[in-house]
């Protein structure tokens, strides 16, 4: 969990960030290491972790730790262990990829258009419901936080990680005022989505965009403002989709209509999974 010091001066808003940084402690060092070869396939879904005793040689560590990072692997969803059985490697659908850590992981990797795809779907159906009650339940603090968000957005000469990050707090200020707990641990996800799109292709790169996002956002502030609940979901809707336009399709001259299920190849049918 992150404090979002770096544009707010009040520490008020505890959200969840993807993790980033070295990783020092043994136990952590096991946990990530084991976490990659499931994610890479090393180890596939539903089979058997070596045996306690080789782990325990191939890392060189304590009992303890390693039991410590199979545990914290099993509350992430990625394994099981059963007595006389062992560890048995879990399939995906059991991951928790709302947990920071796994969503890193599993960024680290690389995304591809399906995992980004996915994620987009995931937010055109909360985001927006979030915007509606945030319109219903903002406070005056919230409003101000995303102003000062929006306005650092709105500054010249940006960086594709100088406007990401404000852009990144302007949508987490909005699940914290939509004052519901679920919506709001919905904030790594947000993050994935913004980080990676920006490294794909960013509105900076070209002054119509960045005006056009610049406005879009400044919809949604004046509409959950106003307290109209439909228009901030209906704006929100809109910035979502002028993002998915700005991954997956760079400088497209001509808009792409995006629904739900995405389309994100503009053939006009829904993709596959």
């Amino acid at each position: 969990m992150v404090m979002h010091k770096d544009i707010h001066s009040e520490d008020v808003a505890v959200l969840p960030r993807l993790l980033h940084g070295p990783i020092k402690s043994a136990h952590a060092l096991i946990t990530r290491d084991i976490a990659m070869r499931i994610l890479r396939g090393e180890y596939p879904p539903g089979s058997l972790l070596p045996p306690e005793g080789d782990l325990i040689d191939q890392y060189t560590v304590s009992r303890t730790a390693l039991r410590e990072a199979i545990k914290t692997l099993a509350a992430k969803g990625l394994l099981v262990s059963k007595t006389k059985i062992g560890t048995r490697v879990l399939n995906e659908s059991y991951w928790n990829l709302y947990d920071p850590q796994v969503l890193s992981w599993r960024i680290e990797l690389g995304v591809d258009n399906g995992f980004l795809r996915k994620i987009f779907e995931v937010r055109q159906a909360l985001e927006p419901a979030a915007a509606a009650q945030a319109a219903l339940r903002r406070t005056p603090l919230n409003i101000e936080r995303m102003q000062y968000a929006l306005n650092l957005m709105d500054k010249p000469h940006h960086t594709r990680k100088t406007y990401a990050e404000p852009d990144l707090v302007f949508h987490q200020e909005v699940l914290i005022a939509s004052g519901n707990p679920f919506m709001q641990t919905f904030s790594s996800i947000i993050e994935a989505c913004i980080l990676n799109a920006f490294a794909i292709s960013a509105p900076i790169d070209n002054d119509e965009r960045f005006k056009r996002s610049i406005n879009r956002h400044a919809l949604v502030l004046a509409e959950i403002r106003d307290g109209n609940p439909n228009g901030a979901g209906q704006a929100m809707s809109e910035v979502i989709r002028e993002s998915i336009e700005n991954a997956r399709f760079g400088l497209a001259d001509e808009p792409v209509v995006i629904s739900l299920p995405l389309d994100l190849e503009g053939t006009g049918q829904p993709l596959d999974n």
